[in-house]
């Protein structure tokens, strides 16, 4: 798995943060220990819930982030996963969830290439998981990512339709620390 920028440039700001880089040595150490990837997912899952929630119930962020059931704008970018999380996901399918696979081929094919994934039409690069509403179906089980990309400012920004826009994402340093 490649580690997602935003968890890659955390950790390289904070190697010299002993509270930080704790918290990577604590969540490895607590993977260690799980057998199963649902463990595991929920585990970290749940690490990076508890450190979000001071972080997304403040006042500022509650009136400034877009980032609510139905917005979708992040929904039509890249998405970093664990092996662990892709298990999960694959389950839900396996279980019945419907998908587009075809779009699912299309976006594979793209691999690690952004330039290739964004090359795609847009309603291409839309993630297999939402709705027709754009809610999240698998919003209990959303990879990492998903939980710690939040914005400030318009869900406007977000919006990669005409091409990938600079956006100001709300700084979850802890959770970031988990991702990597």
């Amino acid at each position: 798995m490649n580690v997602p920028a935003v968890a890659q440039r955390t950790f390289e700001e904070s190697r010299d943060n002993p509270d930080l880089i704790s918290i990577v040595n604590l969540t490895l150490e607590a993977l260690q220990k799980l057998p199963t990837p649902e463990q595991r997912n929920e585990l970290v899952h749940s690490m990076i819930n508890e450190f979000n929630a001071d972080i997304f119930s403040h006042p500022l962020v509650k009136q400034f982030s877009p980032c609510k059931k139905g917005c979708d704008g992040c929904c039509h970018t890249q998405v970093s996963v664990t092996e662990d999380e892709a298990r999960v996901l694959a389950k839900h399918v396996l279980d019945g969830l419907v998908i587009d696979h075809e779009r699912l081929k299309l976006q594979m094919e793209t691999k690690d290439d952004s330039t290739a994934y964004f090359k795609l039409k847009y309603t291409d690069r839309r993630c297999i998981f939402l709705d027709q509403d754009g809610a999240c179906r698998v919003y209990e089980d959303r990879p990492s990512v998903c939980r710690t990309n939040a914005v400030l400012g318009s869900a406007s920004q977000c919006d990669t339709s005409e091409g990938v826009k600079p956006v100001r994402l709300v700084k979850t340093p802890q959770s970031d620390m988990i991702i990597y």
